[in-house]
């Protein structure tokens, strides 16, 4: 384990006294705990929204957050990103008036850990392309891209507390982010890409968390064509990856997976 990676996952951490109950003793131990925070989000001076969060790329969790409920698009042009860590803010100015936008939006809880919010909107197939049955992975590219998410969720393997999300190619893991909510960890990643320019369109979203609609849908709305979990799909996520075009895995677990829909991209 590198120096960064140590540093990064006990700032995700802190340090504290239990008392661990074993069939043998009782006794005080000092164990590590993920850290929570309130992270509020600030759009051309409106403030949308508070997400319980893991305190880190913050700045991408924001600017993914807004990238997923349709509130910039990959070609937004962003003033500025401003985080304000004794007050949990992310103040982000765009050129794009978002006013009009936000009519169309409902404040609500989603189906998800670490306190999750999203906007409510219909979802319905025809507000988003049909992503084409290209290109092609092998089942055994994939299985060594989950065996490589897993060995990077270090705070995970501290803490038993987080999600994670990475973008895999050929290349490996290209982008990744661990969060206490799974919804955040895939937002941190499409921020992230947003920022660096990374294209999706030909990449697969590795996630270790429940693969709901909602994350379908911050999926396909960035055109990515796989998305894969370590963890069950819900029927409604199966019903739109058929109808979005999206390859579907679930309990992709060392040589095994299902795969829900659109098998036909994974030989």
């Amino acid at each position: 384990m590198s120096d960064i990676s140590k540093n990064k996952a006990s700032n995700l951490t802190r340090e504290i006294e239990i008392v661990k109950i074993t069939p043998e003793e009782s006794k005080k131990i000092k164990d590590r705990i993920v850290c929570e925070v309130p992270l509020t989000i600030i759009l051309n001076g409106i403030r949308l929204i508070k997400l319980k969060c893991s305190p880190d790329s913050l700045e991408y969790l924001a600017l993914g957050f807004l990238l997923s409920e349709g509130l910039i698009k990959r070609d937004t042009r962003v003033k500025y990103v401003r985080l304000n860590r004794e007050r949990w803010e992310v103040r982000i100015e765009v050129e794009n008036e978002i006013k009009d936008r936000l009519l169309f939006f409902e404040r609500r809880i989603v189906s998800g850990c670490g306190g999750g919010i999203a906007f409510y909107r219909e979802i319905h197939p025809s507000n988003y392309t049909f992503l084409e049955e290209k290109p092609r992975y092998f089942h055994k590219d994939i299985s060594c891209l989950m065996e490589k998410l897993q060995k990077k969720s270090l705070t995970f393997k501290i803490t038993g507390g987080t999600h994670c999300c990475g973008l895999g190619s050929e290349k490996g893991i290209e982008v990744f982010a661990e969060d206490i909510g799974r919804h955040n960890a895939v937002d941190k990643v499409f921020g992230e890409c947003f920022v660096k320019k990374v294209p999706t369109e030909d990449k697969i979203i590795l996630t270790s968390g429940r693969v709901s609609s909602e994350i379908l849908i911050k999926v396909a709305g960035q055109k990515v064509p796989v998305i894969v979990s370590r963890s069950a799909p819900t029927d409604l996520a199966v019903e739109l990856a058929e109808k979005l075009g999206v390859t579907l895995v679930g309990f992709a677990r060392g040589n095994r997976m299902n795969i829900y829909t659109h098998p036909s991209r994974i030989v």
